[in-house]
C-alpha cells in the first residue's frame, strides 16, 4: 500500500485534533477518578512506550516535499 504524504497544514490539523482528543480524554479520567497530574502522566507515558513499540509500516509519516 503506498504511502500517503501530507502537507506541513495537513499534518499540523490531525496533530492537533490527536492533541485535543488526548486532552479531553485526560480531562474525563480526572473528573470521574479525580487522580492526580502523576496519575495521568504516568499512563500517558505507558500509551507513549506501548507506540513506540510498535512497528506500523502501514503509518503515513511522510510530509510532502520532504524528499
Amino acid at each position: 500500500m503506498p504511502t500517503k504524504r501530507y502537507s506541513d497544514e495537513e499534518l499540523a490539523e490531525i496533530c492537533e485534533d490527536a492533541f485535543v482528543n488526548v486532552k479531553e480524554a485526560c480531562m474525563r479520567l480526572q473528573e470521574r477518578t479525580g487522580c492526580a497530574n502523576e496519575v495521568v502522566v504516568s499512563m500517558l507515558g505507558s500509551v507513549a512506550e506501548f507506540y513506540n513499540s510498535q512497528n506500523d509500516p502501514e503509518c503515513p509519516t511522510e510530509r510532502k516535499g520532504a524528499e
